[in-house]
């Protein structure tokens, strides 16, 4: 299995400490959805992981599509999706199935991640829970 088959199937195992196992000690993962997040280690990295299957323990994380440099950088596609039944700082549950569709670039040297760099509109998964009232969430095939 490739660096992203693994970190890809610790997600969907509801690992966050395998997904965390993928980086450098003093990786970095970084989200620019509504606010910057940034995790740097191992330790943070699998604490934010975990808030997100906090909020949605049945998360299912798809990788629509990759592309590599052949170097160093790889950039996914994907889409989390899953049921929101767990509160969450500012988005409190309402047990609505949301989408997240998203883009992440990932830098890694001798098997594991430096940085990720984490893109999507969170906009989107709040008109999907209802909180954004009169914007309808689009549709992904």
């Amino acid at each position: 299995m490739t660096l992203l088959d693994d970190l890809h199937a610790a997600w969907n195992r509801h690992d966050p400490e395998g997904v965390a196992a993928h980086y450098t000690e003093d990786g970095v993962r970084e989200e620019f959805l509504i606010t910057h997040a940034r995790a740097q280690g191992r330790e943070a990295v699998a604490a934010q992981v975990q808030l997100y299957l906090d909020a949605i323990p049945d998360a299912t994380l798809d990788f629509r599509n990759t592309y590599s440099d052949g170097g160093d950088v790889t950039t996914i596609e994907w889409t989390f999706s899953g049921t929101h039944t767990g509160d969450a700082e500012g988005w409190p549950a309402r047990g609505e199935h949301v989408v997240l569709p998203g883009v992440t670039i990932i830098e890694a040297s001798n098997g594991q991640i430096r940085s990720e760099r984490v893109y999507a509109d969170f906009a989107i998964l709040l008109a999907g829970a209802g909180v954004l009232p009169g914007v309808e969430p689009p549709t992904f095939s």
